[in-house]
């Protein structure tokens, strides 16, 4: 199964209300499980739980990709420092809403709870990239064109 299928794979399972997906082609098996967050798949946090819950981990063996699960527990108040908001998936990220328009958000600006931050541009879909928490930007960590990878950190809210 090639990487293009299972980034395809990736895409459709973040955007559907499935839990999770498993294709078996052949021998080769793909299992993807997504990691919940109040009913929106985990896109940020400084908590390493949640951060591991995005990381896709593969066992050569048995042709498996599988995420791991999420912790239990929630995640820990140490939220008194700055936190990060991760890429739930594969893309390019678009830190603009249009080609020459202003940032959705800069350095120093206030952001609400649901607010859009940025979108990841996947297969000719716009997902837009929200606050999970309100906060105010410390740190934009992706560059504008730049392709992310599922779980790697674009922004730093204090």
């Amino acid at each position: 199964m090639d990487l293009q299928k299972i980034k395809g794979l990736i895409d459709l399972l973040a955007e559907s209300p499935l839990a999770e997906l498993e294709l078996i082609e052949g021998e080769e098996k793909v299992r993807l499980v997504k990691a919940q967050r109040r009913g929106r798949l985990a896109a940020s946090t400084a908590s390493e739980d949640v951060a591991a819950a995005t990381r896709l981990t593969t066992n050569d063996e048995l042709g498996l990709l599988t995420t791991p699960a999420p912790s239990s527990s929630p995640p820990t108040a140490a939220a008194s420092g700055p936190r990060l908001i991760c890429a739930p998936m594969f893309g390019v990220v678009h830190l603009t809403p249009a080609p020459g328009e202003p940032p959705f958000v800069n350095v120093g600006d206030a952001v609400e709870e649901g607010q859009v931050l940025c979108t990841i541009e996947a297969m000719k879909m716009f997902n837009a990239i929200e606050a999970e928490f309100k906060g105010t930007v410390v740190e934009i960590l992706v560059k504008p064109g730049n392709e992310v990878e599922a779980g790697q950190a674009l922004l730093r809210i204090g």
